[in-house]
Formats: structure tokens, C-alpha cells, sequence
């Protein structure tokens, strides 16, 4: 019986050590006698260097961690951490309101501290944050670094910060209360930017978004109220809660995804601080791909926007192009097309004419008329089709019976012809203005001002007052 409790007592051994708290050199840790490991409790000095490794009777522990509350509401002045740390407690550096500054000698290191929840970076009481006895303004994370940790950077004294492709992830907060922050790269290897990542960034004016990233975590952006402008990459289908929260100086919002991410709340880009004044559902105008505009009018969250503007071209991509189709010397169509399609396109005659030549974009395509149609290549950017006719035959005109024909500042628009048609304008005393083909269901020419014409499209004919 008493050889089984002294064994008993022998097992506890390691963990009694590991509970007492020893002073080495004005430092308290908890050692770890099986492991080997050590994990400071407190210092009673205004200027901490915390070891690498200590000593203790003899056997020496390595320093991997500060604890919980560790330096809570000490009036530390500066502190230097070791490469060999690899975990900071919660709250560790808490009401640490003289604290200066704070010295590491190894960035890869530091991105990959892991830090405890809630507030232990002691940056964020710290006016400098010094690497190798050089003060860290403009930050560059090392290259090889695949992700940079919670809190890694949080409220740090940085003006902007350049990321390597090495980056897949920026975690929760790392970038929290840099409020110096006026710029940051974000390369094309990030895919997932945590929540709060840069929350109360206040002096961020610029942030680049890279199309790898498809989600934006709650609270990212929330109180950069310096940002002006925003491009979400069409890579995006998700956006947390708040995201955008009181970045009350958005004017002008790029949302490049032709499907609205799906928002987690109600308050994505609400300024409640600022809601009489700075409310940016009201004044930023968001601007969306072409032929996307009713989708974000009528979804979740997205709807709130009051000016909501569809672009043809957004951030480089091409989403629409303009293509004009020029039809003897003064009638033409002009609308919008998806890129990267190709469009068949009714050439026909006008009437007493027939077509003489037919070009696209300069070059001469008329072989490749076919039964009156042509076909343009696909779209790549603005393309024009010009048609030219010579007088001496004449064809059947076509009834369209749910045309609309509306006169606007100088042009005459004819929408919902049911087939392609000839169209011809007159003076209401007879003079022929000009005549034109419709291509696409519409057509568009330009008049004078102030007149009244007829507008003939096959043996229809409209009266209309400029």
C-alpha cells in the first residue's frame, strides 16, 4: 500500500512543477517539467526582454507563450519578444497604457503567433512596433508565409502593407485598429479575408480586392471611414454582416459579379452613426455589369441602393459593348450587346435601294452576306457595321403592328419592331430625312429639333412632334 502511494505521488510531481510559478530574473513563469517548456506569468520591470530559453535548477525550458492576463494593466514601458513565443493569453497586454513599444527580430515569426481572442497584441497600446531595432511603418510580410494569423497585426502603428502571393488566408482581425493604414496589396493568392481583417482601419483610403477571394467575412471593412470607393470581384457570392458598416464616405461602390453576393444582414453597408447625413444606400452610386441592374434592384439587401447604374465595362472585363449599325449617310442603330457573343444581323434593301457594300469595323464583308444576314464575329470591344446602298429596285415592305415610335432630344426611337423592316422619315411636306433598316428590333436616327415628321416603317406610317 505505501509503495502504491508513493508512486502515486511521484506521477504528480511534473504537474505541482507546472503549476508553481518561479521568478527568473525579475520574470515569473510556469514551467512545464515534461515538456520543457515555459510560459510567462508576469515581470515586475518597465522594460520586459523576454529570453528564449531559461534555467532552472539545472534544466532548461524553452519560452513559448505569455499567459492570460500576463502583463494586465502593468505600467510596462517596452517590451521585446523572442522568436520562440508562439501563443500570447487573452487579455495579456490589457490597460497597458505606457507601453511604447515593442521589439521582434523575426516577421515570420510573429504572422504566426497565434493570438488569444480578445485584445493581447500589444500593439495595440504601442506607438512602435520595432523589427530588429528598425521601426516597422511600411509593412512587407516575408515571402513562403501562407497565412498571416488572428490579431497578428492588431492596431499597429503601420501606413500601408504589401502581402506575398504566399498568402492563401488573412485571418480574423489581423489588421484590427491599424488606424495609420492608408493603403494595403492584396494578391490574387488570398482566397479567404476573416472577419474584422481590417476593422476600424480609419485612414484606409485604398484597398485592392483580388478576383481569388469568394467571400467577405463579417465586419471586414466596418469603420474604414476613409475608403471612397470599392471593387468587389465577381469572384465574390458572399458578403458578411456589417462588412461595410460605417464606411460613411463610399460614393462609388463596383460590384462585378452579374449574380448579388448573397448579404448575411441587413446592415452590409449601413452608416448608422452617420444615417441622416452620411447614409450610403442614399448618395453612393453602385455600379453593376450591364443587363444586371433588375437582379440588384430586387435582392436582399441590394435593393436599398437609390442609384444603381449598369456599366458595359467594369474593372477591365467586358461585359457589353456598344455595336453600331451605320445604314446609308444619316440613319443608324446603336445598343448594347453581350461580349464575346456573335450577332446575326438583317441587312435586307430600303425600298428603292439595294445594298451596294457592307462593312465591319473597316474591313469589307460584303461576301459574307447570306440571304440578306450577316453574322459579325464575337464581340470583343465598341464595333461598328456600316451599310451602303445604291438606288434602282425595290422591296416588299413588312407590317409591324406593336411598334412604338418616341422622339427625344434630337433622335427619333423606334422600339418593338416585330421583323426586320424598312423605315423611312419625311418632312411633314414630303421631304425624305433619311431611311434606315432595323437590325435588332429598334432603331435610332437623328433629326432637328422642334419639327414634326412622318415616320414610315413598311405601310405604317406615324406622326411625330420633336
Amino acid at each position: 500500500m505505501k509503495k502504491q502511494f508513493l508512486l502515486f505521488v511521484l506521477m504528480l510531481l511534473p504537474i505541482i512543477a507546472s503549476a508553481d510559478a518561479v521568478e527568473i530574473d525579475g520574470i515569473k513563469y510556469e514551467l512545464n517539467a515534461t515538456e520543457k517548456t515555459a510560459s510567462v506569468v508576469s515581470g515586475n520591470s518597465r522594460d520586459i526582454v523576454i529570453p528564449s530559453s531559461v534555467t532552472y535548477e539545472n534544466d532548461s525550458y524553452v519560452v513559448t507563450s505569455i499567459g492570460e492576463r500576463a502583463f494586465y494593466g502593468f505600467d510596462i514601458k517596452s517590451i521585446s519578444i523572442p522568436n520562440s513565443v508562439t501563443s500570447i493569453g487573452d487579455r495579456a497586454f490589457e490597460s497597458c497604457w505606457w507601453l511604447e513599444a515593442v521589439y521582434i527580430t523575426d516577421l515570420t515569426a510573429w504572422c504566426n503567433i497565434k493570438f488569444a481572442y480578445y485584445t493581447s497584441n500589444p500593439c495595440y497600446n504601442a506607438a512602435h512596433l520595432f523589427l530588429n531595432g528598425v521601426e516597422i511603418i511600411d509593412l512587407v510580410i516575408p515571402n513562403g508565409i501562407t497565412y498571416i494569423r488572428g490579431y497578428a497585426f492588431y492596431g499597429c502603428r503601420l501606413t500601408s502593407i504589401s502581402i506575398p502571393n504566399s498568402v492563401t488566408t488573412i485571418e480574423y482581425s489581423a489588421f484590427s485598429y491599424c488606424r495609420s493604414l492608408t493603403s494595403v496589396s492584396i494578391p490574387n493568392s488570398v482566397t479567404s479575408i476573416g472577419n474584422s481583417a481590417f476593422y476600424g482601419c480609419s485612414s484606409l483610403a485604398s484597398v485592392s480586392i483580388p478576383n481569388s477571394v469568394t467571400s467577405i467575412g463579417n465586419s471586414t471593412f466596418y469603420g474604414c471611414s476613409s475608403l471612397t470607393s470599392i471593387s468587389i470581384p465577381n469572384s465574390v457570392t458572399s458578403i458578411g454582416n456589417y462588412a461595410f458598416r460605417d464606411c460613411y464616405r463610399l460614393t462609388t461602390i463596383y460590384c462585378l459579379n452579374p449574380t448579388p453576393p448573397t448579404c448575411d444582414g441587413t446592415s452590409t453597408f449601413a452608416s448608422e452613426n452617420q444615417r441622416d447625413k452620411y447614409d450610403v444606400y442614399n448618395y453612393a452610386t453602385l455600379h453593376v455589369p450591364m443587363g444586371s441592374g433588375e437582379l440588384y434592384s430586387s435582392a436582399y439587401e441590394w435593393r436599398y441602393f437609390n442609384k444603381i447604374k449598369e456599366d458595359m465595362e467594369l474593372d477591365g472585363k467586358v461585359y457589353y459593348a456598344r455595336l453600331t449599325v451605320k445604314q446609308g449617310t444619316t440613319g443608324y442603330t446603336s445598343q448594347p450587346v453581350k461580349a464575346s457573343e456573335t450577332y446575326t444581323i438583317y441587312i435586307g434593301s430600303l425600298g428603292e435601294n439595294k445594298v451596294n457594300a457592307v462593312t465591319f469595323n473597316g474591313e469589307d464583308v460584303t461576301d459574307e452576306i447570306k440571304n440578306g444576314y450577316y453574322t459579325t464575329p464575337e464581340i470583343k470591344g465598341e464595333s461598328e457595321l456600316s451599310i451602303s446602298y445604291v438606288s434602282g429596285t425595290a422591296l416588299n415592305s413588312v407590317v409591324n403592328n406593336n411598334t412604338r415610335v418616341t422622339g427625344y432630344d434630337g433622335e427619333i426611337r423606334i422600339t418593338n419592331i416585330d421583323s426586320p423592316s424598312d423605315i423611312f422619315v419625311y418632312t411633314v411636306d414630303g421631304q425624305l430625312v433619311g431611311n434606315i433598316t432595323s437590325a435588332f428590333g429598334n432603331a435610332t436616327m437623328s433629326v432637328s429639333k422642334n419639327q414634326v415628321y412622318l415616320v414610315k416603317i413598311g405601310t405604317n406610317v406615324y406622326k411625330l412632334a420633336m
